[in-house]
């Protein structure tokens, strides 16, 4: 199952995704997030290299973005 999970950067966001990757490894996690004043990048560090999980900067309002994420993933 692929997942994302948009303004995962922030608090309530990374704190899914822990709880995701961690309860279900096999799924896919992608993270979308525009990283303003309430995202921060070194939130996700413990996952970053995970093999199933992937992070994406981009803005949810840029749908070219977020239609071609839908369309790889």
């Amino acid at each position: 199952m692929n997942i994302i999970v948009t303004g995962g950067a922030g608090f309530i966001g990374s704190n899914f995704i822990f709880h995701m990757l961690a309860k279900h490894p096999a799924y896919r996690i992608i993270c979308l997030d525009k990283l303003t004043y309430a995202g921060n990048l070194s939130t996700l560090k413990p996952v970053m290299d995970k093999p199933n999980f992937s992070f994406m900067q981009t803005d949810i309002c840029d749908r070219e973005a977020v239609d071609k994420l839908f369309e790889e993933e």
